[in-house]
């Protein structure tokens, strides 16, 4: 071989290497911007710019055969990112033709798939993906959400369960399970999956009360609940991890628990007495029944023996709080009296606000926190939170009222998702529908008329990207929980105002997005309310309206009419004696389908399901003439998938779903579909162009 051939073939492969090393720094680039660009904390602009240079540098890197799969596979992500199905599906083809084994290519594929709502075909290709990648964890957690959307729910919880034991710091894996848990309940006592719940139990940063269905179905069967002639000791309980843990945690939904509850109460309070409070195991567990009343706002009856008792147990405590050399050696009492009734009740109760928590025994710490420093500190912040217009309504005086007094609802756990953008979302949620620019560009500005205690509002302001919020509602006393809440959480993108609807033009702003749910139908005029709302929604914004069910709510309107016959107070006591009432089977008519609402189980919740003060009902040719008179388009309700696989199986012509006569016939042969409330989606029109 001649010099001059050496030193070509070695200039080749200098050149080769030049060439291998600049598209490697390519890829490098792509993927730092694309990473950029799926950053929660990056602006909409920002956003927008780092995928523009993904996508430029991508389509360079294409002209590499080496990494053209590479660039294909990154183009598609792009194109699912904004939306593009179509697009997505043509470069990530490409890219299997390329490199058919990848497992990041059929990754991608999977999640077009599941863009798409083709859900089995989805499930084949993660499956693929790991065949080619077993260690793929996010092929594995996506695969098991799949699952969930076909309606695999126990394959599901198996596949999430086996993933959380794998990575226990994997927040998303974790924001997966307690979704797909809360739809679990277990058919027999498990050991193992009492260990499982208890360890979910001592989680932060979770949505508990997700796990009460199964803690509720694992305490049914460990303790045979079912069964009247079941024998439980109360040693044994004041060991239970799993039931101190859950009274702590979770409000219950579950009758037979709550009459177990009620029994043990009882018991706890008399042997609480009987030693002379010397049993600290019974007072430990007594302040977490007295807890587990917190969470439920002391909803459950007592007779007439315990009244007697907690009287005198009101009167010793006043006149501890009275003495002048009062300590805290009474925080036996409290516990048991907050079994029972709020410590808020207690006329001298303010005056333990100033003693330090820690000089508290360490059983009582958490109750005094939650019934007595918290409840202080929303007072506190009520006097703070601002109200930027009178409320004249009659109507919405009397809400206003209402929720002053039980704040609704009394929430404990914000959980965790993992951060998206609001318009991708919706494209997910609502079939053919395209989300407007404006979620791309810049601040998306949310309004949530109706916040009531805010874990909505919050849940928008911390998961949504790019968004602010403004949280207005009628009642001061529900805004300062929330903003309680807010603080707890370090949540900043999101104001807290006292309006009324009715008067938004003192707001002065204009918004994107409204969410509304919950609260038209509680006005005097719901119309009136839309109709201003929509005067501060911006052109092309959106709007999302939750109203009651007509069809659904049946039960409701007998129980509403019973409570007027029978004048029923509404009141505590009122509202425990109607719910006894039910639950022991003492009325004129079946009401037991009212125990499968979850509102039946809190003081706040029961008042707002069956002595509300206002409340229409609608069915969908309503929603139709109410939507079609505002002007707005209606884009779809916000429902489980197996229920819109249901409608699709009854008219698959209506592929959007948005046809609302075909929804009054559905709903006709299905009349439990809006047993919560129609949840929907609408948008107002573009502005027209001035000639």
């Amino acid at each position: 071989m001649t010099q001059a051939l050496k030193k070509q073939q070695g200039s080749a492969k200098e050149t080769n290497r030049s060439l291998l090393k600049r598209w490697k720094e390519l890829e490098k680039r792509a993927l730092f911007h694309y990473e950029k660009s799926l950053c929660a904390q990056s602006a909409s602009e920002q956003t927008v710019a780092h995928r523009g240079k993904a996508k430029q540098i991508a389509l360079q890197l294409r002209e590499s055969e080496k990494y053209c799969d590479t660039a294909n596979n990154l183009l598609a992500r792009i194109a699912l990112d904004e939306g593009f199905y179509k697009l997505a599906e043509h470069h990530i083809s490409e890219a299997l033709e390329q490199q058919a084994n990848s497992a990041g290519h059929w990754f991608t594929y999977g999640h077009i798939k599941l863009a798409q709502k083709l859900f089995t075909d989805a499930l084949g290709a993660f499956s693929k993906a790991l065949d080619y990648d077993p260690s793929m964890t996010r092929a594995a957690t996506s695969m098991a959400f799949t699952l969930t959307k076909l309606g695999r729910i126990v394959e599901a919880f198996q596949a999430y369960r086996h993933l959380y034991r794998l990575h226990p710091n994997d927040a998303h894996v974790k924001e997966k399970l307690f979704e797909v848990v809360a739809s679990i309940s277990a058919d027999y006592y498990q050991e193992d999956l009492e260990q499982d719940a208890i360890k979910w139990l001592k989680l932060k940063q979770v949505d508990h009360q997700s796990l009460s269905t199964l803690v509720m179905s694992l305490l049914n069967h460990k303790y045979h609940l079912s069964d009247p002639n079941a024998v439980v000791d109360i040693q044994d309980l004041v060991k239970d991890e799993l039931l101190l843990l859950a009274l702590e945690k979770l409000y219950f939904t579950n009758n037979e628990l709550e009459l177990f509850i009620i029994l043990l109460r009882k018991q706890t309070l008399l042997m609480s007495i009987s030693s002379h409070y010397s049993d600290e195991a019974l007072l430990t567990l007594a302040t977490h029944i007295a807890l587990n009343a917190e969470h439920n706002e002391h909803v459950f009856m007592y007779d007439k023996e315990e009244a007697e008792i907690l009287e005198t147990l009101q009167d010793l405590i006043e006149a501890t709080l009275q003495s002048p050399t009062k300590g805290i050696d009474f925080a036996h009492l409290l516990s048991l009296y907050a079994m029972y009734e709020p410590l808020s009740s207690l006329k001298s109760i303010q005056k333990t606000v100033d003693v330090p928590l820690l000089s508290w025994p360490k059983y009582s710490r958490t109750l005094i926190q939650n019934a007595i420093l918290n409840r202080h500190a929303e007072s506190k912040i009520a006097q703070s939170i601002e109200q930027i217009s009178p409320i004249a309504d009659e109507v919405s005086r009397n809400v206003k009222q209402q929720y002053e007094e039980n704040p609704y609802p009394r929430w404990l756990h914000l959980g965790y998702n993992t951060p998206t953008n609001y318009g991708r979302a919706l494209e997910s949620e609502l079939a053919g529908f395209r989300a407007p620019d404006f979620f791309n560009m810049g601040t998306v500005k949310v309004l949530v008329a109706g916040a009531g205690t805010g874990r909505h509002a919050l849940r928008v302001a911390r998961y949504f990207r790019n968004v602010e919020v403004v949280a207005i509602d009628l009642s001061r006393q529900s805004l300062a929980y929330a903003k309680r809440m807010a603080e707890k959480y370090d949540i900043n993108n999101i104001r807290f105002l006292c309006a009324d609807i009715l008067n938004l033009d003192a707001l002065d702003e204009d918004f994107h997005v409204i969410e509304c749910s919950g609260v038209l139908h509680h006005m005097d005029k719901p119309e009136a309310g839309l109709e201003k709302l929509l005067t501060i929604l911006k052109p092309n914004g959106l709007i999302k309206i939750g109203l009651y069910s007509f069809e659904a709510r049946e039960i409701v309107r007998q129980m509403r009419d019973l409570i007027q016959r029978y004048d029923l107070p509404i009141s505590a006591s009122g509202i425990r004696t109607m719910r006894q009432a039910i639950l022991e089977g003492n009325m004129p008519y079946d009401f037991k389908g009212i125990l499968n609402s979850q509102d039946f189980y809190s003081l706040s919740g029961c008042r707002d399901l069956l002595f509300h003060v206002q409340e229409h009902q609608y069915e969908p040719h309503e929603l139709k003439q109410m939507i079609n008179k505002a002007h707005l388009s209606f884009l779809g309700f916000i429902l489980p998938e197996q229920v819109k696989r249901n409608y699709l199986a009854d008219y698959p012509e209506d592929k959007r779903l948005i046809d609302l006569d075909c929804w009054q016939q559905f709903e006709k042969k299905h009349p439990d579909t809006f047993a919560g409330m129609f949840q929907f989606y609408a948008q107002k029109p573009k502005a027209k162009l001035l000639r």
